[in-house]
């Protein structure tokens, strides 16, 4: 059984400045290389995806990417958004099926320790672009920061999934579109003013590091035999 199959049906693959740090830390569009796509399951038994990525020649975590499952198993809209992934990365041309997850050493931890994680061998080393989005919102009195990835696009041609399952002849027309329309997200009142000054603080040093929604989930790191094959 596979882990994933791709669609290919209008909705799942419908469409909705760039970043030159080698930290993604702005709204914008991201040429990386996908290093591993990372299975694991929060405490709460939802599936969910982290990705181990290059932008800029720095390996970094993206942390809960894409969630596939809700906490009853039911799927949660994340599967569209790697269903997306799939299809660029080039899923149909193949049988459109995912490989099971496998093991393997990541250097996930604190100071670059090697951590053992599922990771789905099939996304290794893969080049893709993605656009970021920065959602800033309140928790607790203190504002929370979290990376939402919006879309991924083909490397070679920044086609969508859309654009390559119906062979548009305007590939890369969503991705000009998405170019000029990047902003970052607010929620709970929250303004671009106040996330400038507090972003301010924090460079100057004032304030400590924001508390981030794109946190590991709880089951991260460990051995699991979710999705493998015995």
């Amino acid at each position: 059984m596979a882990f994933f199959t791709v669609k290919t049906d209008a909705e799942s693959v419908r469409d909705g400045g760039n970043g030159n740090s080698a930290y993604i830390t702005k709204s914008g569009m991201y040429e990386v290389i996908i290093k591993q796509v990372i299975v694991d399951q929060t405490k709460n038994g939802s599936q969910v995806l982290h990705l181990w990525i290059e932008h800029a020649g720095k390996e970094q975590p993206i942390y809960n990417a894409m969630r596939l499952t809700n906490n009853d198993g039911s799927a949660n809209f994340g599967q569209d958004l790697f269903n997306k992934l799939c299809i660029v990365m080039g899923a149909l041309e193949g049988n459109g099926e995912i490989s099971d997850p496998v093991p393997a050493q990541v250097p996930m931890g604190k100071g670059g320790e090697m951590k053992t994680v599922d990771v789905l061998p099939d996304f290794e080393d893969q080049p893709v672009h993605m656009h970021v989005r920065m959602e800033y919102s309140m928790y607790n009195d203190s504002i929370q920061e979290a990376k939402t990835i919006r879309n991924f696009f083909r490397y070679e041609d920044k086609a969508t999934a859309a654009e390559i399952v119906n062979n548009s002849d305007e590939k890369g027309k969503q991705y000009e579109k998405e170019a000029e329309s990047i902003q970052d997200s607010y929620k709970n009142g929250l303004t671009e003013e106040d996330v400038e000054a507090w972003l301010a603080e924090r460079r100057s040093g004032k304030k400590e590091e924001p508390k981030s929604n794109n946190k590991p989930a709880g089951g991260f790191g460990a051995k699991r035999t979710f999705g493998r094959k015995v």
